[in-house]
């Protein structure tokens, strides 16, 4: 797909590195039409998107990271000519985490840019090992985990992506006003959490959101 416009989402197309520079060189940034040479496969190439004009050797990682060694993400740009970015949908220490529509699949999926820091890479390798073993473990969706797709490299930052998942439960609390749940309902969220907390424990995993009272 060429772009957000023009594509079908239904319909999976990918084109070769000659076709992109033939036909979108202009649309493409200095860095980006060097980039592409190291990718076999080019689903989306941003066109719409305002750009960082990317500068080797140029502080920040090229220009691409602000001074924390977060990735500036742009809505309608690329990552990894792939995935193109719709929406910031989450933060913390790690880096960001954004929703993205995978134009290989057609799929919408979340994106995790973990910072351009060395504990942080090593901290997302952990994280990337546990993950694996746990989608293993809950290939039925039978202990509610969020499952990892993919994992990969761009710019410098190790990149995670993950099933879309709905709104978060602060975020739901947020939507009630403030009013707090059933009885009932409450009684299904903590079923859910318990069965998941019975898998970490099977495969002695602590999630380091779990803070003793």
């Amino acid at each position: 797909c060429y772009n957000s416009q023009s594509c079908s989402h239904s319909i999976v197309v990918f084109f070769s590195k000659p076709e992109a520079l033939r036909h979108f060189r202009s649309q493409l940034t200095l860095y980006e039409q060097q980039e592409v040479k190291d990718y076999k496969e080019l689903w989306y190439l941003g066109l719409g998107a305002k750009k960082i004009e990317g500068h080797p050797d140029a502080e920040n990682n090229n220009s691409y990271d602000d001074d924390h060694g977060s990735y500036k993400k742009i809505i309608s740009d690329h990552i990894a000519y792939r995935y193109e970015i719709l929406a910031i949908i989450g933060k913390g220490s790690f880096g960001h985490v954004v929703k993205c529509l995978d134009h290989k699949t057609g799929e919408k999926v979340a994106v995790k840019i973990i910072r351009n820091k060395k504990r942080f890479y090593n901290q997302a390798l952990v994280e990337v090992n546990i993950l694996d073993t746990l989608r293993e473990k809950d290939e039925d969706n039978t202990y509610n985990v969020v499952h990892m797709k993919e994992y990969f490299y761009f710019r410098n930052h190790f990149c995670i992506s993950f099933e879309l998942l709905g709104i978060n439960l602060y975020e739901l609390i947020k939507k009630n006003n403030f009013q707090g749940f059933t009885l009932s309902l409450i009684r299904r969220f903590t079923q859910c959490i318990l069965r998941c907390l019975q898998l970490l424990y099977t495969e002695k995993i602590i999630h380091c959101d779990l803070k003793p009272v």
